[in-house]
């Protein structure tokens, strides 16, 4: 989807409008709240005992001015929130005469708020850097001039100029000059990378030094920095189940909660009991019960992990995928590009009379090459002076390997199921090798390998570690490589020469025995199993970021990084059950002892906003 970005830069400029006055109405507020507890305090002197009523209103006035101000409006909306409770027990207090309880009500409640904020903006803080990502100028060069222009009249095709200290504006690739690149931003990765002539760039890395001339390849809306920034903002909004629960449930606990309040105050007229202590326990009844440390705290631990996992790499596109992440046992991978480097080495050529090498190379060549598969730069690569030939009647059978007229003959190029389609003998096949075939005669093969990612035999033992069961390779390759490579890394399962959809059989039925499965693997290829699976991750960044299937993309394209990120996500969901049992457990306890006539108002008012409070630090400081 490609976003109206004049609308988008209006709407950021009103919103740092709206920040600065937020600012002043944050200041404005703690000034009055400090004047609030100055009034509380001269209260209790006896030099000025006979206004102490007086004090005591001014405090609660000068403290919870907004409190009141939009809990009186909320009640005759009968909008029962938070804010609704707090106002009722306010004057409810205040009109039982108890002055310094319905004062202390307002002022540990907004002493709550103030630390609650404080809380979410350090929280924020991860989320609000990856969104800085955005250059807002670029460097564009006609012939021998540089101009300074919004990014946003940038097209592809042009060449920008990036300096030293400057942002990426957009996806390039470098034409010339030389620099080390921070794309911490963006992968999590703290190591600089160097920029050299042909290599691709993705917007949002800075320039750490020297100049670079770069060849634009996307436009600003389809580049990698504006595409994570949506699915950042994208993540924030897509709620999961546990978070949905907790709204649902706010909105019929609170008005449970007034109408047994509302009970406990009838209950002394039935029995002609004191009325004034009941209404007193219906008003501990009310602050206690207030549910803001859920409706606060586990929102808040969900956004702490966002932010947290995109710090290590991985954009992921909503807060309910975390859940998934945290239960997953089982993880799948694709070999080629994930496991593997990607980048193939022909191993062994063997070639049958009465063709030459150059012919069967040149013949291979020229198939591979209207394909997206690595072979053709292998190929390429065992014999630099490889001539192409031209192919017509071009077709590409998945899982099987290439047809196509070269020369005037029928050419197949692929493994032994190819070869058994096209009814083609082989005696003695060889698992591994790649067939050619000129007019339905076997003329020769080659043997491929490829090199296996360094970090992906860390990877492998610390997936294991933090409680990965069950680790599978997916893959169309055939047995023998695949073998080769899971015996390397020490793979549970091995699983060769699937097609797409074989590949998603073997997900669903890991899913049909209550297994929760990751799958990482490559974002256009394997499209139907990323979706299919409980949490997919692609691999990398480019122009598809936003459409590709998988829930999360991993942009560092580290494999290593995966540990950490299932820890995170573990982590989170760890205090998100802890926040709901403790809260509730605390909550239970006073209202027991609020019924009885045990719990002052104080404590109460622990219940709620103290409670928030420590479970909203819980998810500050616990997840990481």
């Amino acid at each position: 989807m490609i976003k109206d970005y004049d609308n988008e830069e209006r709407k950021v400029n009103d919103e740092n409008i709206e920040f600065s006055e937020e600012k002043r109405e944050q200041k404005l507020s703690i000034w009055l709240y400090i004047l609030g507890i100055i009034f509380f305090i001269l209260s209790f002197l006896p030099i000025v005992a006979e206004f102490k009523i007086d004090l005591i209103m001014l405090a609660i006035l000068f403290s919870g001015y907004e409190l009141l101000f939009n809990g009186i409006k909320n009640i005759f909306k009968l909008n029962f929130e938070e804010e609704t409770l707090m106002t009722i027990a306010v004057i409810s207090a205040f009109a039982l005469g108890e002055y310094a309880e319905s004062c202390m009500v307002i002022l540990l409640y907004r002493l709550g708020e103030f630390l609650e904020d404080r809380a979410n903006d350090r929280s924020n803080n991860s989320i609000k850097e990856i969104l800085k990502i955005k250059a807002d100028t670029a460097n564009r060069v006609i012939e021998n001039t540089v101009e300074t222009v919004n990014v946003k009249e940038i097209n592809v095709g042009d060449t920008i100029l990036i300096k030293t200290g400057e942002k990426i504006p957009v996806d390039c690739t470098v034409i010339y000059g030389e620099a080390e690149i921070d794309t911490s931003s963006l992968t999590g990765e703290s190591m600089p990378i160097f920029a050299k002539k042909g290599m691709e760039l993705l917007s949002g890395g800075i320039n750490l030094n020297g100049a670079i001339t770069c060849k634009v390849l996307r436009d600003v809306s389809h580049s990698a920095a504006s595409q994570i920034v949506d699915l950042v903002y994208e993540a924030t909004n897509n709620k999961g189940k546990t978070e949905n629960f907790i709204t649902k449930f706010s909105k019929v606990y609170t008005p449970t909660v007034i109408a047994i309040a509302i009970l406990i105050t009838i209950v002394p007229f039935i029995f002609k009991l004191n009325v004034k202590e009941w209404l007193i326990r219906a008003l501990i009844f009310l602050v206690a019960s207030c549910p803001c440390s859920l409706v606060i705290s586990i929102p808040l631990s969900f956004f702490t992990a966002l932010g947290k996992i995109s710090k290590k790499g991985m954009i992921i596109k909503g807060t309910k995928h975390i859940e998934n992440l945290a239960k997953a046992k089982v993880i799948a991978f694709d070999k080629t590009g994930t496991l593997t480097t990607g980048n193939m080495k022909v191993e062994k050529l063997e070639v049958y009379e009465p063709y030459s090498k150059d012919i069967i190379l040149s013949y291979m060549y020229s198939l591979e090459k209207l394909s997206n598969h690595p072979i053709g730069t292998a190929i390429k690569n065992y014999n630099e002076n490889i001539y192409e030939s031209q192919v017509s009647e071009y077709k590409e059978i998945a899982g099987h390997g290439l047809y196509g007229i070269i020369d005037g003959k029928e050419v197949l190029f692929g493994n032994e199921k190819l070869l058994k389609k096209y009814n083609i003998n082989i005696e003695n096949a060889l698992g591994n090798a790649i067939y050619i075939s000129i007019d339905k005669q076997i003329a020769g093969y080659i043997i491929l390998t490829e090199d296996v990612r360094n970090e992906a035999f860390k990877a492998i033992k610390k997936l294991k570690e933090v409680g990965i069961k069950e680790i599978t390779l997916l893959t169309g390759d055939n047995l023998k490589n695949a073998e080769k490579i899971g015996n390397k890394l020490q793979i549970n399962k091995v699983k060769a020469s699937l097609l797409p959809q074989d590949k998603v059989n073997v997900i669903n039925d890991y899913r049909k025995n209550g297994e929760k499965v990751i799958f990482v693997g490559d974002g256009i290829n394997d499209s139907p199993v990323l979706a299919s699976s409980d949490f997919g991750v692609a691999m990398g960044a480019g122009a598809n970021i936003a459409s590709i299937t998988a829930d999360g993309i991993l942009i560092s394209n580290n494999i290593e990084a995966l540990p950490n990120i299932i820890k995170t996500a573990k982590c989170a969901m760890r205090v998100v059950k802890f926040n709901i049992t403790f809260s509730l457990i605390i909550k239970l306890v006073v209202l027991i002892l609020g019924g009885v006539g045990i719990a002052p108002i104080w404590l109460a008012i622990f219940a709620d906003t103290g409670v928030t409070f420590l479970t909203v630090l819980n998810a500050i400081k616990n997840i990481k």
